[in-house]
């Protein structure tokens, strides 16, 4: 059993949830060194808010309404 930390924002899933989404295949110099499925998933605590940025909640438009109106 192996922990990763991504550098970046990944997508994933538990293999037992989604399979396409809990494989994943680990790269160095363009050579596959590990392959493997995703077991579980750890989310990080975002206190600093350095993800991705939420959209806010608002009013939805009117239907088939267009800009102008």
């Amino acid at each position: 059993m192996v922990k990763l930390v991504p550098k970046k924002p990944l997508c994933v899933d538990t293999f037992a949830r989604f399979p396409p989404l809990g494989r994943f295949a680990v790269r160095d110099m363009k050579t596959t060194v590990a392959v493997g499925v995703v077991k579980e998933i750890v989310p990080k605590a975002n206190p600093g808010g350095s993800g991705p940025a939420k959209k806010k909640p608002g009013k939805a438009p009117a239907a088939g309404a267009t800009k102008g109106e």
